[in-house]
């Protein structure tokens, strides 16, 4: 067969096009890698960067036609410990060297079924050089490490990094129909299930899928032909409420038309990531009416902040509440979170444990039933969005939350409380943001989005009765801007409202708590 033409413009030509595919272990991406290697149909030599060759159930002389490796994870981080300057260095290599032999027509990545695709599609993206550069001129000051190694990563970033050889095409995610539903019913961190992921990974299982999910250009529900169609329908209109750009394809053992996932020219980092349905549903004002296979989603807002308090009674119980603790060194030297010395806390660990037991919410799986059991909060799979605490009036916070898990952490500071000569300089900009302010308080607000099921048969109202409980009533939110109004308003909200969250780090001094931090000992969240 004559080798195929790609499509694109002769600029896009001369870079290598690269299909990325994600997806959990056991989701069908090496079959699909199989079916993409020994099929006829597209004409191309493929290139393939894979976890495991051994995988791979293809004779071997169908495998010299491609150009198949596997690479160790080569991680490159710099002494500065920026994430942005940690980096693939085997990706890096691999790709380059490919791009530059130019033996191949298309390269197809398996990421590892942990990985996060935004984080592969930034080592792609244009808009990332800039960063890439900086980087590769810091990597090449490195004294530490392989330097050989880091000489010859710095000279692709210095040149502008893979996207000036390469330009990723489509970003795939594959889900397995049989387990998809049951891993937003999960406790499971990855550490629960990966024997390979390290200790310190404190991802859990709902959120990647979700990430995988929402960041995708294609979605491959596989192995329709282990469930029933009526669920086959039900994960597509999850699929679809959680990322409504993506083209949905459902496959048994991952048999597709490989032109849905080679050549598409339709990736775009931009657009992949404003493409979750949360955000759409966000700056777009959808509010479906009706339910898709028993899916729907709504945006909650409100232009009072929660009391601290009563929204942590709600979400206690059916959440696995995730938030990051900021310790200044003076608390690192002294004491654990509940004040105890050392010897104190190895003396008291077997009482702590048998607390734990007796405490639902401190425990996972615990929690997980009770959510699941819950009229409110079990139909629900994702809701993300940010909120208004009445103790933290000059920070929003951000809520993210896949299955059992929700991640609670500071946002930045409201616009209302940036000078306007700080605020982006582009007018269009400028009208967006003054939409959100309103009366007195500017854009202070409670504004997030719910996906889940029943929504249209009385799940909404639900959720939105237990949001509203959680507001400030008339009498506290006329203490509550009396007390905004004096010189000691920090003071006075402290003294108003019990607020057992996490210290909320300001974005603008990194290292120090914002005024809106506080530090109640007694939650173990």
């Amino acid at each position: 067969m004559a080798p195929a033409r790609l499509a694109g413009s002769s600029n896009s030509r001369d870079r290598l096009p690269v299909t990325l595919l994600s997806g959990f272990l056991g989701s069908g991406k090496t079959t699909l890698l199989e079916h993409i290697l020994t099929s006829p149909d597209h004409g191309l030599r493929i290139g393939v960067i894979v976890n495991d060759v051994g995988a791979l159930n293809i004779d071997a002389a169908l495998l010299s036609t491609h150009d198949v490796t596997c690479k160790e994870q080569q991680v490159v981080s710099m002494q500065n410990g920026c994430i942005c300057c940690t980096l693939r260095g085997d990706l890096l290599e691999e790709v380059a060297r490919l791009a530059q032999e130019k033996e191949v027509d298309y390269l197809i990545i398996e990421s590892s079924g942990v990985s996060e695709p935004m984080q592969v599609a930034e080592t792609f993206s244009e808009e990332f050089a800039d960063m890439h550069v900086s980087a590769g001129y810091d990597l090449e000051a490195e004294t530490g490490g392989d330097r050989e190694t880091n000489r010859r990563l710095a000279e692709i970033l210095k040149s502008g990094g893979l996207s000036k050889v390469s330009r990723l095409d489509t970003c795939v995610t594959l889900v397995d129909a049989v387990n998809f539903m049951q891993d937003f019913a999960t406790a499971d961190f990855l550490v629960d299930r990966q024997p390979d992921v390290p200790e310190e990974d404190d991802r859990n299982i709902s959120d990647l899928q979700v990430d995988q999910v929402e960041f995708a250009d294609v979605i491959v529900v596989n192995k329709c032909d282990l469930v029933s169609k009526n669920e086959v329908k039900r994960i597509e209109g999850v699929v679809k409420r959680l990322n409504p750009d993506a083209k949905v394809v459902t496959t048994v053992k991952s048999r597709l038309n490989l032109k849905d996932i080679l050549d598409t020219q339709i990736f775009s980092y931009e657009k992949a990531a404003l493409s979750a349905g949360w955000l759409k549903s966000l700056n777009e004002e959808t509010r479906p009416e009706t339910e898709e296979y028993g899916i729907g989603t709504f945006v909650y807002r409100a232009r009072r902040p929660f009391h601290p308090a009563r929204l942590w009674d709600v979400i206690r119980s059916v959440f696995v509440v995730i938030q990051t603790e900021y310790q200044s060194e003076d608390d690192m030297e002294v004491d654990d979170e509940f004040g105890h010395s050392d010897d104190q806390a190895d003396d008291e660990s077997d009482s702590e444990m048998e607390a734990d037991e007796e405490q639902p919410q401190l425990n996972p799986t615990a929690r997980l039933a009770s959510k699941m059991a819950d009229e409110t909060f079990g139909p629900l799979l994702r809701s993300k969005g940010f909120l208004w605490l009445a103790t933290r009036p000059n920070m929003f916070g951000e809520w993210s939350q896949a299955g059992v898990m929700l991640t609670i952490s500071g946002g930045d500071l409201w616009r209302c409380e940036i000078p306007v000569d700080e605020w982006p300089k582009s007018s269009a900009v400028r009208k967006a943001i003054t939409r959100d302010f309103e009366g007195k308080w500017g854009d202070r607000r409670q504004e997030l989005v719910f996906i889940g099921q029943h929504m249209r048969s009385g799940g909404e109202t639900r959720l939105r009765k237990a949001l509203d409980s959680c507001l400030l009533n008339d009498e506290e939110f006329d203490s509550w801007e009396k007390a905004m109004n004096l010189p000691s308003a920090q003071e006075e909200l402290d003294n108003l409202f019990e607020d057992g969250f996490e210290d909320w780090l300001d974005p603008n001094h990194e290292g120090h708590h914002h005024e809106d931090g506080h530090s109640h000992a007694g939650h173990n969240h």
